[in-house]
């Protein structure tokens, strides 16, 4: 797709501590979850060079990146394009989630020390208002804090790091859902975080297990159906 002259500073690349890479990584992941680049959009690496103000040897290795993370894809004789997330990608993240926030959940409400349990309710109460707001910065925010809180603190690194290694195509789910949720679904997941924080305050793990598998169940059921929607009238999504 041609690159607008709309809104090209938020994903220019500036001068920071972080490598070159890792800021171009960010600039692009960004694009996409805002949806600047909507799923099949072709990112042609002269238009991206020009967005970014990186090199061509910088935007490749940032594209790699992003192909590993699942939200481009390399397709031969036609290039790079944004990957979409299907219905099916959708409901096996979803599963994965279930099995392994469960897990991390019990094994959190086992080790979270006073101050963690702090931190995880100061992350609830901003999702909360970020939720009912609407406002899908915020959400993304909060949401990431808190299960950074949980896996960080949950003791087993290999069940954290398959997490995040879903963590960019996880949040293009949220940012395509947030504006999706009923006063309804903002009460219910506000709840859920609620009931984990709880949970974990009174160090009961079985509790605190069932209130992760909940929220994820919860966000796999209106991730699932406006991803339905969206495959019966593509012109809606």
């Amino acid at each position: 797709m041609a690159i607008g002259a709309t809104d090209r500073s938020a994903y220019r690349v500036a001068g920071t501590t972080t490598t070159t890479r890792e800021r171009t990584v960010a600039a692009l992941r960004r694009a996409i979850l805002d949806q600047h680049f909507k799923p099949g959009d072709r990112l042609v690496e002269r238009e991206l060079c020009e967005l970014t103000g990186v090199s061509r040897t910088s935007l490749r290795e940032a594209l790699r990146h992003l192909e590993a993370e699942g939200l481009v894809q390399n397709i031969p004789h036609k290039g790079t394009i944004v990957a979409a997330v299907t219905l099916d990608d959708a409901r096996q993240i979803y599963q994965l989630r279930g099995a392994i926030e469960g897990l991390v959940g019990r094994l959190f409400a086992e080790r979270a020390t006073t101050q963690e349990v702090t931190k995880l309710a100061s992350a609830a109460k901003r999702y909360a208002v970020a939720i009912k707001a609407r406002d899908v910065d915020a959400v993304l925010e909060a949401l990431t804090t808190f299960y950074d809180i949980m896996f960080d603190g949950c003791g087993n690194d290999i069940a954290a790091s398959t997490i995040r290694s879903l963590r960019a195509r996880m949040q293009y789910l949220r940012t395509a859902t947030t504006l999706r949720y009923t006063n309804e679904d903002t009460r219910r997941s506000s709840e859920n975080f609620r009931r984990i924080v709880s949970a974990v305050r009174a160090k009961d793990p079985a509790t605190a297990a069932a209130a992760c598998v909940a929220q994820v169940d919860h966000a796999a059921a209106i991730a699932l159906e406006v991803l339905k929607s969206e495959a019966a009238d593509p012109a809606s999504g």
